[in-house]
């Protein structure tokens, strides 16, 4: 089997406690030469990834839920625009008479 190189920043801790450092900062790499130690990564990554998602599907659906109480407002607020524009127009055709 062959080791491998893997720079990612959810194997900075594990990168860290073994000793080992790269020039690139912020990222460390650490040798992998156990498939096990690749699944590892591998899920670790995959749970990172999955926590973003989540965690940006949720920012998602709260500017959805922003943007559609702002429409319900201002459609709200066209409306009684709309209304007091008929109004004022009724009452200028009452005064001409």
């Amino acid at each position: 089997m062959t080791a491998e190189t893997v720079a990612t920043p959810t194997t900075d801790k594990i990168a860290k406690k073994n000793g080992q450092s790269t020039g690139n900062p912020g990222k460390q790499s650490r040798v992998i030469s156990s498939p096990n130690d690749v699944a590892s990564v591998v899920l670790m990554q995959i749970d990172a990834v999955n926590a973003k998602k989540d965690d940006l599907t949720i920012a998602v659906k709260g500017l959805t839920d922003t943007t559609k109480q702002l429409v319900r407002a201002y459609a709200e607020h066209a409306k009684a625009i709309q209304k007091l524009q008929l109004r004022i127009k009724q009452l200028e055709e009452k005064d001409k008479e």
